[in-house]
Order: C-alpha cells, then sequence, then structure tokens
C-alpha cells in the first residue's frame, strides 16, 4: 500500500494565537517575545508584517527592534498554545490514529489508510486547512508525501495556507534543485561542512558517496544521504507514544550576566542537581556530559566529554560540567546563560565497566542516598533537602550566604 503522509504546519502560530484575542495585533508588524525582565529577551515567533522587515525568530529584542522601531512585542502566554495545540489534535485524531506531533505547532499523521490517491489527499488537506481557519481563526501549511521528511519539507516549501504534494513519481524534480539546509536536520554547523564539499542542494547531497559522507560527517552522513535519497521510511508514532528519550538536560539564563567562576560553579551545580534527578526518575544513565554557554551578546559555545562510566549522580555530572567550563572558556565576555546536558543514555540497570577508582560499595551507598533525597523531595517539596554540597555551593567566598542579586534564579531551571 503507498504510504502517504501528512505534515501540519500552524503558521507563525504563537503570533496568531496572540491575534486571536488581539485583532489588532493583525494590522500591524508583531512579536511574541520573551520575558525581557528575565533575560528570555529573545523574538519567539511573528506575524507576516514582521517577517517581511527581515525579523527572525531566536534573534534578540534589540535586534527585531532595529529592523523595525515600530515592532509591537507582546508577551508569551504559553498555556494558549498549549490549549490550541491540544484542540488542533483532536481534531487530527478524527482523520487517524496516527498523529505524531513535532512541538506544539506541528504534526505528522499517516493517511495512508484514508487516501487512495495524492490527489484525494490534497484535497483531505485542503479541508482541513478550512476547518483550522473556521474553528480556530488561524492558519496551516500542509506538507503531502510518501514519507515524513519530505511532508516536512513540503509544509515549509510553501507559506502561509497552501498545500503542498510531492508524490513518488515527481520528487526528484522539485525536491532535489532546492538548498540542501531546506532538508530536516541540516543546521547551520552541517551547512557550513557541506559547503566546504561543495554540496549545496538536496541533489548534490543525495549525488555524493554514501561512505564518503558517512565518513566525512559520521552517523549524520549516511541519515542525511538517506533523507536526500527518499529512503526514510520512520513511521509516524501512534497516539499516546512516548518518544525515547536521548537526552536530558537543564539551562537557564541568569537575572544578570556571570563574570566569575564561583557564580558559574554555583549555576552548574544546581543544574547537575537537577538533571541527576531526572535522570534517575528516567531510570537512565548519562554517558557524555555537554556543557553550553552563551554570552552577552548570545554567540554559543558547547563543549563535551565521555564520562569513564555513566552515571546519575549530581556530583560526577557537576566535576565533568565545571572541568568543561574550566578547560575551554577564558572570560572574553560575561556568560548570560549556560545548560548542562547528559546524551547517549542508558538503562540504570545495564551493566557497565567497573572502575578501580571507586569501591562498588561506595558507589552503593552514593546510589541509595540520592534515591533517598528523590523521595523526600518528592513527598515534601523539591528542594526541601539537598546535598552537602550544594548548600556549601549556596556560600560565597567569605562563607556568607549569597545576596539578593545572586545570578541564579531557582525557578528558571526547567
Amino acid at each position: 500500500m503507498k504510504r502517504i503522509i501528512f505534515h501540519i504546519d500552524q503558521n507563525c502560530y504563537f503570533a496568531s494565537v496572540e491575534m486571536i484575542s488581539h485583532p489588532e495585533y493583525r494590522n500591524v508588524p508583531m512579536a511574541v517575545v520573551g520575558d525581557q525582565e528575565a533575560r528570555h529577551g529573545i523574538v519567539l515567533a511573528k506575524n507576516e508584517l514582521a517577517k517581511k522587515y527581515g525579523i527572525k525568530t531566536a534573534e534578540a529584542i534589540w535586534q527585531a527592534k532595529a529592523k523595525c522601531p515600530d515592532l509591537v512585542l507582546a508577551p508569551a502566554h504559553h498555556e494558549k498554545y498549549e490549549f490550541y495545540s491540544m484542540k488542533l489534535r483532536e481534531m487530527y485524531y478524527e482523520y487517524t490514529d496516527r498523529v505524531e506531533p513535532f512541538g506544539l505547532d506541528e504534526c505528522w499523521l499517516d493517511m495512508s489508510d484514508a487516501c487512495e490517491s495524492y490527489e484525494e489527499a490534497a484535497q483531505i488537506a485542503d479541508s482541513i486547512r478550512q476547518r483550522v481557519k473556521d474553528s480556530f481563526n488561524l492558519t496551516c501549511s500542509v506538507g503531502i508525501s510518501f514519507n515524513k521528511i519530505f511532508a516536512k519539507l513540503g509544509s515549509d516549501y510553501k507559506k502561509p495556507d497552501a498545500t503542498t504534494v510531492f508524490s513518488d513519481e515527481d520528487w526528484k524534480e522539485k525536491i532535489w534543485p532546492l538548498p540542501a539546509d531546506d532538508l530536516l536536520f541540516v543546521g547551520r554547523s552541517t551547512m557550513g561542512r557541506l559547503r566546504k564539499i561543495n554540496v549545496r542542494t538536496i541533489g548534490d547531497l543525495a549525488g555524493t558517496d554514501q561512505a564518503y559522507l558517512a565518513r566525512y560527517l559520521g552517523k549524520a552522513g549516511d541519515v542525511l544521504w538517506r533523507y536526500a535519497n527518499g529512503l526514510d521510511d520512520s513511521p509516524v508514532a501512534e497516539a499516546g507514544h512516548k518518544r525515547e528519550i536521548k537526552s536530558v538536560g537543564n539551562s537557564t539564563t541568569t537575572a544578570t550576566d556571570m563574570t566569575s567562576n564561583s557564580a558559574v560553579y554555583r549555576t552548574l551545580h544546581m543544574l547537575s542537581e537537577s538533571v541527576a534527578s531526572r535522570l534517575r526518575k528516567h531510570g537512565l544513565k548519562g554517558t557524555v556530559i555537554q556543557i553550553e554557554i552563551r554570552d552577552r551578546d548570545l554567540v554559543r559555545c558547547e563543549k563535551q566529554k565521555i564520562l569513564f562510566e555513566p552515571t546519575d549522580n549530581a556530583g560526577t555530572i557537576y566535576q565533568a560540567a565545571k572541568e568543561l567550563f574550566t578547560e575551554s572558556w577564558d572570560w572574553h565576555k560575561g556568560i548570560r546563560s549556560i545548560g548542562v546536558r547528559c546524551s547517549k543514555v542508558i538503562p540504570a540497570g545495564m551493566g557497565t565497566q567497573m572502575s578501580f577508582f571507586t569501591s562498588e560499595e561506595t558507589r552503593r551507598k552514593t546510589s541509595k542516598l540520592d534515591k533517598v533525597i528523590d523521595d523526600i523531595n518528592r513527598r515534601y517539596g523539591k528542594g526541601v533537602i539537598t546535598s552537602a554540597a550544594e548548600a556549601e555551593m549556596q556560600k560565597d567566598e567569605d562563607g556568607a550566604a549569597p545576596v539578593s542579586e545572586d545570578p541564579f534564579h531557582p525557578e528558571d531551571r526547567f
């Protein structure tokens, strides 16, 4: 049976939801922005009028205002976005039980059982777009193809409020001339590397030797080659399917720029505690520790290291994160935000290589203590009990409790 996959993408979603309750936003360039007081001052979404000024998602508010001084800034209301997202998915379930969310505003639908041809699929897509308009006063774009990657490409191909079909007969002539970074998962860094080997279009990517790409880009090279050649066969998940957890991370934007090692260490320790707790909650251990730093100009730096043995212990995560920071940061600028992530996770019960440096008895005691702390915090509230190390981190160099200008905001942890 022929696969027919939809990808439905709401147009300017956050901005469009805000325009439902504020019709006046429809006639002016506007952007939904993060909380400036909490220093999450970036553009989260923008309407079509703002797009014409070249305003981009994730750029700083001051950059957006420089492009459009009259830009109207609207605060984000995430509860609204989640509400409409839930209602939209309920509508999609009327067509198929295979609905896979991709963020709040995007979904894949497996419509193979509902359509016999691409022509019929396009008609159903048009009716869905009309229902979204009539029911919610929102617009969406729909991509239709024989796999998820090309369906996603189709929803991006023509916006706003459009249906695009890449059939199994004409996809090469339509898709291969497109820029390689139009393909899902080809980001700025990967595109930069592809340009170095003269790969600029999806067709160039498809025509490059598969083995060479795998050597050049690692596993990602093999995956992208398959995507470019239309070989994605990943299924659309059924309703209620839980995506496999591949990493656990936490990050925070501090109230003021961090300008000292002690402030960074304090923040890294709190983030490590949170990451470790979530790993234990999911019954996982991480084998790679990564930190991500953004300076005051939003320039990002990432570093990672492989651990000798998998861990779910905050102290181990913190020590690795601290080493990565000390080795890589030269304090050329203050730090605006920082994050800690554990990746290449494995089930906690999986056998691991034992270390000569840590006895099995010490490991068991540490693990037992972590679980006791998790249980107490779960019963009586997060943070009611912490490790001695974390308590010590809350003191400044003179041994005094931190004053109110301490840059870390606990509510920023997520």
